[in-house]
């Protein structure tokens, strides 16, 4: 098949979502939407088991042609602020949207990729939440220097929370990070002197680039768009870095190390693997990304409280990853944006999320415990000097770690 139809093949699929993302936004009817989402649900999961060629051949074509998916996705984005100028609501959902996303890439770097469950990761958006409001509002230190400084300072907090990881598995695990949340709550509620206490910290300044301030609309002469679209723009960029950060990490030896790790602890120890290492950095740069949410976040809404940072936080950003597809890069994207949209088109419903995050887990984890997008198995390919130097060989991940690891 010659290129350009490939192309727009890709165009064509991309602007289908495209086109259903926005048609799900514009219908003001909420069974409408819940009926539109199950019938495309079930028809990708129904399409993916019956015709699992058809899936494995798009997704090679999307990966042969990564750039001009990329280049595709990159300018339909750019254009959502101005198809929703008129409702900057959108807008604002969009930016949160791009924050859970960050905050689901990097937890699943701890779930997804090492293995160490974490339900307490909005202790980290509250670290870099507070960092950064505190130091923007109190010590006058720009929001571009306290950004790296909030991420730094979420991932020191993650080391530290990885120690008592290095002991404990499984549930018991899960408890410890539980009680992390907690205690980092607390400590926001009772260092009234710090943090405000309940009242929280208030008139936090947002972010300038020389006298431009990111509070203010953005007038590009033809057009005048709301202030939403500056920190779109912004979590856009910080979105794309991240994603950049854990594609490059993924496939890495540190990254098969967490796979390991996250298989069989001792099989990988036998392999020579530095358990207390690869936890501590797991947890830590997973830590980072929270860190930087939450410090975009107290610069854009100018007001953070510990009501803010619960633990239901950590259980939203979990079901993402279990909806989307634990260890899976677009899929942990497409549970984010998900579970951002949806509930805002059921918003009579509001006391019901937690039941309906619940359910997303529990029917996850019964009938598609990979997710909607599983992650796919990861071959690496190597010439080898066997006969005309043409053979290949190819192995699994774990293979190729062990090969790494014997050398």
């Amino acid at each position: 098949m010659p290129k350009w139809r490939e192309w727009l093949i890709i165009g064509l699929i991309m602007l289908l979502l495209y086109g259903f993302i926005l048609g799900v936004i514009w219908v003001e009817d909420p069974l409408i939407v819940l009926a539109l989402l199950g019938l495309v649900i079930g028809g990708v999961v129904w399409w993916i088991r019956q015709y699992s060629d058809s899936y494995a051949r798009l997704f090679a074509l999307f990966q042969r042609h990564r750039r001009v998916a990329l280049g595709i996705l990159t300018v339909l984005l750019v254009a959502f602020p101005f198809l929703q100028r008129e409702n900057p609501y959108w807008i604002q959902v969009a930016v949160m949207s791009g924050l859970f996303v960050i905050m689901a890439l990097g937890l699943n770097v701890m779930v997804g990729n090492a293995g160490l469950v974490c339900l307490g990761y909005a202790a980290f958006y509250a670290i870099g939440a507070y960092t950064s409001g505190l130091l923007t509002l109190k010590h006058d230190v720009s929001f571009w220097l306290a950004l790296p400084l909030a991420g730094l300072l979420a991932m020191a907090f993650g080391f530290l929370l990885g120690l008592p990881a290095l002991r404990v598995r499984g549930h018991y695990l899960a408890l410890v990070t539980i009680a992390f949340g907690l205690v980092v709550q607390q400590l926001l509620i009772n260092l009234e002197g710090l943090t405000g206490g309940t009242n929280g910290v208030i008139n936090i300044p947002s972010p300038q680039i020389g006298s431009f301030s990111l509070g203010r609309p953005l007038d590009l002469g033809f057009i005048t768009l709301p202030f939403q679209a500056n920190f779109y723009f912004l979590v856009l960029i910080l979105a794309g870095l991240t994603l950049f950060m854990v594609y490059r990490v993924s496939p890495s030896l540190v990254g098969l190390s967490w796979n390991a790790i996250r298989e069989d602890q001792l099989a990988a120890q036998c392999y020579g693997i530095d358990l207390t290492k690869n936890k501590l950095w797991a947890f830590a740069f997973g830590a980072f990304f929270g860190g930087i949410a939450g410090a975009v976040y107290a610069n854009m809404v100018g007001f953070i409280s510990p009501e803010n940072f619960t633990y239901t936080h950590s259980i939203l950003v979990l079901s993402m990853i279990l909806l989307g597809g634990i260890d899976s890069i677009p899929g942990v994207i497409l549970g984010a944006i998900l579970l951002t949209v949806i509930p805002e088109k059921f918003r009579a419903f509001e006391d019901w999320r937690m039941m309906f995050y619940g359910f997303i887990i529990v029917l996850m984890l019964l009938f598609k415990p990979d997710g909607l997008l599983p992650a796919r198995t990861r071959k690496y390919t190597s010439a080898t000097p066997a006969g005309d130097g043409s053979a290949k060989v190819t192995s699994t991940g774990a293979g190729y770690l062990a090969g790494q690891l014997d050398n």
